[in-house]
């Protein structure tokens, strides 16, 4: 890989956070979408995973729209709500797909798993499936573990993503385990 295409991604990412950013300073009204809980079966272990979806009020036929992929943080699963998130994104007539992976970080299934890299992964085929969404605009977001796991579909399946921004992210987990050991979070791993 040249340098050059080693920094495509850090640049997208760094857009991407400035982005959004600016859209969370703003302050809208609280905008209706539909959201949807969907089951999606696993192509590794075949058991059926929830993700919500999140539909514009109105989609074109046909128009291809570009897709938020939202990962919950580490002690939470897709129960968590980011409504300044979802509402920009449904303001701009975007799709938003949150995915469980496995829920929360406490068990060897979530926490970067192959079972939850494939979760991902497979909620955005079955969108893909069912939606018409423009492939070269996937993006990809995360919050604390969520953000953890952002960093390591992005590094594993670079080719999925038009951009990834990792927010607080976990980006040594060992060294996030000997800081908070004593804690909640240590007792969850």
């Amino acid at each position: 890989m040249k340098p050059s295409e080693l920094l495509k991604p850090v640049f997208c990412s760094s857009i991407l956070l400035l982005w959004f950013t600016v859209l969370f300073a703003q302050n809208k009204d609280s905008i209706i979408t539909e959201r949807k809980k969907v089951m999606i079966t696993s192509s590794v272990d075949k058991t059926e995973q929830p993700s919500y979806l999140y539909l514009p009020t109105t989609m074109q036929a046909g128009k291809k729209k570009p897709l938020v992929v939202l990962l919950h943080t580490w002690s939470n699963d897709l129960e968590q709500r980011f409504k300044e998130l979802e509402d920009q994104v449904a303001a701009r007539g975007w799709l938003l797909l949150e995915p469980n992976f496995r829920g929360r970080n406490d068990h060897p299934e979530a926490c970067g798993s192959m079972l939850a890299q494939h979760d991902i992964l497979d909620a955005v085929t079955w969108m893909k499936q069912h939606y018409s969404i423009d492939k070269k605009r996937i993006y990809l977001v995360g919050f604390s573990g969520g953000g953890y796991l952002t960093m390591l579909m992005a590094a594993l399946y670079p080719e999925n993503w038009a951009a990834a921004s990792a927010w607080c992210g976990i980006s040594d987990l060992t060294q996030w385990y000997d800081f908070h050991k004593k804690d909640r979070y240590g007792e969850m791993m």
